[in-house]
């Protein structure tokens, strides 16, 4: 067998032992540093340099919040051995409905960018779903 590096330690926290003697305390280890988001600058200037995962996390973007909502309706909408395609359906134009009033509610305030996305993401959707209702028989 041989000797791998471990990953992890396990500490023992409990403050008696087997026999039911306390436990002398063990000295703590030093805590780690608390989590400071990056600033833009730096950010900036390390980007070519670091991968991504391992850069703070970014503030969250409206257009990647509607292609992730896209993703899980495409999903749905996508046959799936085993699932109930009715339950799908029905999600999925769950999905298509909170893109809808995203649209509303956003109104005058997307980006260009932000609309392309948005108006792209509907069209699709809503041409897979009614394929998919088609499909189904619904």
């Amino acid at each position: 067998m041989t000797e791998e590096r471990k990953s992890f330690t396990v500490n023992d926290r409990r403050h008696f032992t087997a026999e039911g003697d306390t436990r002398e305390p063990e000295p703590e280890a030093a805590a780690p540093a608390p989590f400071e988001p990056a600033s833009p600058q730096n950010d900036a200037d390390d980007a070519s340099s670091a991968p991504r995962a391992s850069r703070a996390a970014e503030p969250a973007d409206f257009g990647q919040f509607l292609l992730s909502l896209g993703a899980q309706a495409g999903y749905l909408l996508t046959p799936q051995e085993g699932s109930d395609r009715h339950e799908a359906l029905e999600g999925a134009r769950s999905i298509i409905s909170i893109l809808e009033m995203l649209k509303a509610k956003t109104e005058g305030r997307r980006t260009d960018e932000e609309e392309r996305v948005l108006e792209g993401l509907l069209y699709e959707l809503r041409m897979a779903y009614v394929a998919a209702a088609r499909e189904v028989g619904t």
